[in-house]
């Protein structure tokens, strides 16, 4: 609770800052993966916008299939490779803070034990995708990307996807 609270005070902070603002919500994350990503970005200028995502794994560790990642930090630059009023295609560098738990197995003396051990790591990763930008200011968004963690090789996986199919709102 306190990290959507945090979250929620961030957006309406940076937000505040001027015109075209834009808040999203990953769809596919919602309903496929039982996961929230919601974005933050502000727009540069024609060509050029940054941003932020917040990603939080609600799915049960039980479950099939699941991120590895419980929390992640996602800030980004966007470079738009089109500029007409249709969908915009773009580039994306990003970074990833991730936070998840490992299971690794110990054996000592004949005796196997399990132990969950939380692992946090930093990934820089490139991605691309297209936005499209109604009149009215709503926002349909695809991305695909991936980021390679470089510092907790042990306990964290190698790459940390980034996809998404995103709606919101520019204010």
């Amino acid at each position: 609770m306190k990290k959507l609270l945090f979250i929620s005070i961030l957006f309406a902070s940076v937000a505040s800052f001027g015109q075209n603002n834009q808040i999203k919500l990953d769809l596919l994350d919602i309903l496929v993966f039982r996961t929230l990503d919601v974005s933050y970005e502000n727009q540069l200028n024609d060509e050029a916008s940054v941003g932020l995502s917040v990603f939080i794994n609600f799915e049960p560790k039980s479950a099939d299939f699941r991120y590895n990642e419980n929390f992640q930090l996602t800030p980004y630059f966007r470079q738009f490779l089109t500029t007409n009023k249709g969908f915009d295609f773009f580039g994306e560098l990003f970074g990833t803070l991730n936070f998840g738990e490992k299971e690794t197995e110990m054996t000592e003396m004949g005796v196997t034990t399990k132990e969950k051990r939380n692992y946090s790591d930093f990934g820089l990763g490139i991605g691309a995708g297209g936005k499209h930008v109604s009149r009215n200011g709503y926002i349909f968004e695809f991305n695909v990307g991936v980021a390679r963690n470089l510092f907790n090789a042990k306990m964290s996986r190698q790459f940390v996807p980034r996809f998404g199919v995103s709606v919101g709102k520019q204010f």
